[in-house]
């Protein structure tokens, strides 16, 4: 009995030292998730909206279902912005240099996200893009430079 005991303690140990990073991760989320926004973040951007200052993300990214309400909303400034956004890959292709993502369907807004690498996604993934928001034509957003991840 006394050798299964001693077995048992180290998981124990694992579940507790678990528990407790997960509430220390749970704790820090809660901290930054409620921090206020500076007072140029506000003066750039609605804090509801998909655009952050430069080199930020947005807490509430857009979609391609809700980007066609937000891109005439763009800040307008000298000062660069982010956009950030969720959605499926449509298209992914690079070339000597630079990798280039586009997301959501030709039927409406298309975001390019220019970055160095493709990181092994492909057309149909779930991403995220962030980045230097310029606008590209009535139905176009470029992000140079952009980040793209995997939702």
């Amino acid at each position: 009995m006394r050798d299964s005991q001693a077995h048992l303690a180290p998981q124990h140990f694992r579940t507790e030292v678990s528990a407790i990073g997960t509430i220390l991760a749970l704790w820090i989320l809660a901290l930054a998730w409620t921090t206020p926004l500076s007072a140029e973040d506000t003066a750039c951007c609605d804090p509801l909206g998909p655009f952050s200052t430069a080199e930020t993300s947005a807490r509430h990214p857009a979609t391609c279902e809700t980007i066609g309400a937000w891109i005439d909303r763009a800040p307008d400034g000298p000062e660069r912005i982010n956009l950030t956004i969720s959605g499926v890959l449509s298209y992914v292709g690079r070339d000597d240099a630079l990798a280039y993502l586009v997301m959501c369907p030709k039927d409406g807004v298309q975001i390019l996200c220019i970055a160095y690498q493709t990181n092994g996604m492909q057309v149909g993934d779930e991403v995220v893009f962030g980045g230097g928001y310029s606008r590209a034509g009535p139905d176009g957003i470029v992000l140079d430079p952009c980040l793209a991840y995997p939702e």
